[in-house]
This record gives structure tokens, sequence and C-alpha cells, in this order.
């Protein structure tokens, strides 16, 4: 039997009925039908929202640099290592242990309906939070082991630092869409981020006398609209039925079954017997399509072995 659940006939008997339903092509259009799949959005919405973000974030890489030189010393660079989709999870775990901020789009910015709300999170991890700390409090040349997650006072005094951060995306941001970020306090933008399906993440890496890294995190509809949803064609439910009465289906009626090791499957000589595990009148199952249907005892009709149904069997499907 074919591993399809469904076969070549049901296929075209159920098309067949949902074209019956359909809208009539209007005259002078082609002669073919186009099919509407129920394709997984947001996964679609999240590569298209990637290049977004990169580009957003190779903008923002030359205004993070300026921003930060009085709170960084020595010579450094920052520049983007590139953009990934996971899921909020993923995210989650990635957030542990460094510096997080979020940025939502100011109380008096202009909302674009196609677009959700600008919800972002910005995180800072390794040595660059403890050099930024440590240049705080008056150290010349300070360094980090950047293996160890910064201590709790060091978060803090990273304060302005990861604020000068969030101003400068602030400003990249208006510069592509016109409107205003501020930086936030607001736990729920951190948990709407991990509870997202999909998240888009953009990674920036230091180099020379800082290191670490600085990463963006996104979800998609934030930085592309929402394509509409295709229009869903209800198929007639009797034409369906009635479509798919005049399909032949396959039955089966087990008589038995039997286990044996491969040793004495190779050892079977003619006139060998083996008992079955049920009796002569003992019931018997009908499938179809894999599925159980019905339960039948073994009867003669006509001199030609066949089965009485005794019991049906409802809202069975069909077997993986």
């Amino acid at each position: 039997m074919s591993d399809s659940l469904l076969d070549p006939l049901e296929m075209e008997a159920i098309q067949a009925a949902i074209r019956e339903t359909s809208p009539r092509r209007p005259p002078g259009a082609p002669e073919y039908e186009p099919t509407r799949l129920a394709l997984i959005t947001d996964d679609r919405i999240a590569e298209a929202a990637r290049p977004i973000l990169l580009n957003l974030a190779t903008r923002w890489t030359r205004l993070a640099i300026r921003a930060l030189r009085a709170h960084l010393p020595g010579s450094w660079q920052l520049d983007v290592v590139g953009a990934e989709v996971i899921d909020g999870a993923t995210a989650k775990e990635e957030l542990r242990g460094g510096w997080v901020a979020g940025m939502r789009a100011a109380p008096d910015a202009p909302a674009e309906p196609s677009i959700a709300v600008p919800e972002l999170v910005l995180a800072a991890h390794g040595g660059v939070v403890d050099i930024a700390a440590a240049r705080r409090c008056g150290a010349s040349a300070p360094t980090s082991d950047g293996a160890r997650p910064p201590s709790a006072v060091s978060l803090r005094l990273f304060q302005p630092a990861g604020r000068a951060m969030l101003e400068s995306f602030a400003q990249a941001w208006h510069e592509v869409y016109a409107s205003d970020l501020a930086p936030s306090s607001d736990l729920a933008i951190v948990s709407a981020l991990i509870a997202a399906q999909t998240v888009v993440r953009v990674a920036l890496s230091f180099g020379g006398a800082v290191n670490g890294r600085v990463q963006l995190y996104a979800r998609p509809e934030v930085l592309i609209q929402r394509p509409a949803a295709l229009a869903a064609i209800k198929a007639n439910a009797q034409l369906v039925a009635n479509a798919l009465a005049n399909v032949p289906v396959e039955v089966v009626v087990e008589l038995g079954t039997l286990r044996m090791p491969l040793k004495q499957l190779r050892q079977l000589e003619h006139g060998a017997t083996f008992t079955l595990q049920g009796f002569v009148d003992s019931r018997v199952p009908v499938y179809c399509g894999g599925a159980l249907k019905a339960w039948a005892k073994p009867v003669v009709c006509r001199g030609v072995l066949a089965v009485q149904i005794e019991t049906v069997i409802h809202d069975q499907g069909i077997k993986s």
C-alpha cells in the first residue's frame, strides 16, 4: 500500500469537489487554476526581516563607535558579524549574564498601522562591560577577562555606555524609519521577545583593545509589514463526500497473524501447520486504508469464505 495518506483518485475527487464551490472564472481568464498554499508566514517574514536588521546594524555601527569613544579606552573597532533567525528560547539563554536593555517607540511617535509597535532588545556581553566600568572608575588602561561574566557592580557602572549605544541606535532607526525610539525599562519588552516563535538577531563584535560583543534582537513584525492573509475557499462538505463515495478503496480483513523467528521461517516445509491465536468463531478486524473500521465474524456464504460485520468503528484516522 502506498505511504501517501490519499491516493491519486481520492485527491482528484477532492479537487473536483473544491472546484465546484470555487468562484467562477471570469471570461478571458487563463485556464490554469492557482492553488492557495498555507505557508509558514512567521518563517517567511523572519527571512525577509533578517537583511533589513543587518543593514540597520551596519548603519548603526559608525554611530555606535562615535558614541562609545568617551566610554572605552585604547584603539578598538566594532564590526557586524552577521544576522540569524532564532527562537525566543534561544534568545533567553543568550541574554543571561549580560547587560540588557529594551527600546520602544517614543510615546508621541506616529504609529505605522501595517507594522507592530517597535520593540527591540539590546544586549552587551564580554569584556566590554568590565572595561567600560573600570574606565568610569578612573582606570587608565583597564583589562578584562572575557570568559568571566561581569559582576553586578560592573553592569550598573556600564549604564552610561549602554545608554550611549541605545541613543545611537535610535538615531540610526530614525534615519531608516523616520520614527523615534526611546530606551525603556519595561520588562514586558524582554518577555515578549523570549515568548516569540521567531526572533531576528544581529551580532556585532569588538576587536583591538576591547573585547566582547553586542547583540540586537527584534521580532520580525517590527521590521517588516506582515503580508495580508490569503483568502480561504471553503469546500462544500456534501460535494466532497459525494465525490469520495465513488472512489474505490482497499478493505483488508485480518483473519490472523503469526510471528516466528527467521530461522524457523527458513526451515518451512510443505504441509507445515501453525496455530493462530484466535478461534474459528473469533471476531476479526476490518481495515480500510490502514485504519480500523469494523469488527466482523468469519462465515461461509454460498460456499465462499466471507465476513459478517458485527461492530462499526467511527472516527478512526489513517495510521501514520
